[in-house]
């Protein structure tokens, strides 16, 4: 498919990512080719993600991670041994907010609990089956890759306002 405009493609790393990384690496190289950009969406921290995927090697765009965003804004409770705490409605709906005011395109999740909060089209990725499905109707399978961004492209422009 002749790409008119990259799009944006969001990828969770926990779940996703880490249960396939040789996988995405080459779907992330693809993607990138195409002219697309990758946005990593996580929990984080976003340093120590960036040093799993430079070892991987995994090309992407941008980083976003929960754990980061909220310390910026000073909503972590931090505790004495370093962990830390975000009560759950503001962590699941973290991602769905930032591919919203990011014009994210396309996101792929493996935790549905994150899923009422995305206006985004949000495809739940299950790694028993390595397919992603958007709820309720579309199923992609992720076995070849070019098929893959093909259904994503297809997928995204038809349905581009």
């Amino acid at each position: 498919m002749t790409n008119i405009q990259g799009l944006k493609i969001g990828l969770d790393y926990h779940g996703v990512i880490d249960c396939y990384p040789t996988y995405f690496s080459q779907f992330c190289s693809a993607a990138i080719n195409r002219g697309h950009q990758i946005f990593i969406i996580t929990g984080g921290p976003a340093v120590k993600i960036k040093q799993i995927l430079d070892n991987i090697p995994i090309a992407y765009n941008h980083i976003f991670a929960i754990t980061d965003y909220y310390q910026a804004l000073g909503m972590v409770e931090q505790a004495s041994d370093g962990s830390f705490a975000i009560p759950d409605k503001l962590w699941n709906q973290a991602k769905g907010e930032f591919c919203f005011r990011n014009h994210i395109d396309f996101h792929i999740d493996d935790s549905l609990a994150y899923r009422p909060w995305f206006q985004t089209p949000f495809c739940w990725f299950d790694n028993q089956t390595f397919s992603c499905s958007l709820l309720p109707k579309h199923q992609f399978c992720l076995k070849n890759i070019d098929n893959f961004l093909n259904s994503i492209e297809q997928y995204c422009y038809s349905h581009k306002d």
